[in-house]
């Protein structure tokens, strides 16, 4: 949402912070008087970097990050097809821990360098693994329960961010993300490690107009919620409804119109300084907190 508002959200750098590389591009690191990139991590070419690549599936969920590897292993065992540990896993206990639950399940694993990793997902914290199982969020289901909540992503680009949300998400018991396939960020490897698990309890859909997935759901009794500087009440004057859907805007950009539009009300977020503004994924919580909140009450 736009600058100068009560419910604007940028974050600095949010457009490359925290994105992995491109499959076939080499981490950054420190390079050698040359000018070429130097490593201590084993060096292997460019056909057994992509032959690693095309080795998996593009369907496949890349899970990185102890955490959130020990969660997938825990809730969702039997998707796991591929685990990846870094060739040095024994001088780590959190890889030590890892490489028992994996032979504890029968689930059998790869050594790889930090380099070969580093083709996923740079903050792997020397683990990565695969599954099959993509939660998938059905906004047509019609046997919802009072107190749900859904939250759509208008083009939230950062990684972090959108990890951030899972997590929070997973934690206040969000039913499902709506976010779009174009110009916004994916189930990356570090979104699964932000999240910390919450990839494996919180469903996602991905279609680019929200006007469908809205008209489904207002007709199954929610109520759609835009966050944005346009509004006149903050989410601490309104009543909220028994069934939510929360729509938060990109980064740099907030709302798109046909969005805007697509909402029942706009809300903002109370802020001492219309200079400032919140963190996409801050501004989730504090809805979802406040809806939560509200929720309780009336039980």
């Amino acid at each position: 949402m736009k600058n100068k508002s009560s419910s604007s959200f940028r974050s600095s750098g949010s457009k490359s912070h925290g994105r992995r590389p491109a499959p076939n591009s080499r981490p950054s690191g420190p390079r050698s008087p040359t000018g070429s990139k130097t490593s201590n991590s084993p060096r292997f070419d460019g056909s057994q970097r992509q032959a690693s690549a095309n080795a998996i599936p593009k369907s496949w969920r890349q899970i990185a990050g102890t955490h959130a590897i020990l969660e997938a292993l825990k809730v969702n065992t039997k998707s796991i097809k591929v685990a990846y540990v870094q060739a040095n896993w024994k001088s780590s206990a959190e890889l030590r821990d890892l490489v028992d639950k994996l032979n504890d399940l029968k689930i059998k694993f790869e050594e790889k360098s930090e380099m070969q990793l580093g083709e996923f997902c740079r903050s792997h914290q020397g683990a990565l693994v695969f599954s099959d199982l993509n939660l998938t969020f059905d906004y047509n289901k019609s046997d919802w329960i009072d107190n749900s909540i859904i939250l759509a992503l208008d083009g939230v680009e950062d990684t972090h961010n959108l990890g951030a949300i899972l997590r929070t998400s997973w934690l206040m018991n969000v039913s499902g993300l709506i976010i779009p396939e174009d110009r916004a960020v994916g189930m990356t490897a570090t979104v699964h490690k932000v999240a910390s698990g919450g990839a494996e309890h919180v469903p996602v859909c991905r279609i680019n107009q929200f006007q469908t997935p809205f008209d489904q759901l207002k007709k199954a009794g929610f109520w759609v919620y835009g966050l944005s500087h346009k509004a006149k009440q903050t989410i601490y004057d309104i009543k909220l409804h028994e069934k939510v859907v929360w729509v938060l805007g990109a980064e740099d950009k907030g709302l798109r119109t046909t969005t805007e539009k697509a909402c029942d009300e706009l809300v903002s977020i109370p802020q001492i300084s219309a200079e400032a503004s919140y963190n996409v994924s801050v501004a989730a919580a504090l809805a979802v907190g406040e809806t939560r909140r509200q929720m309780n009450l009336k039980r």
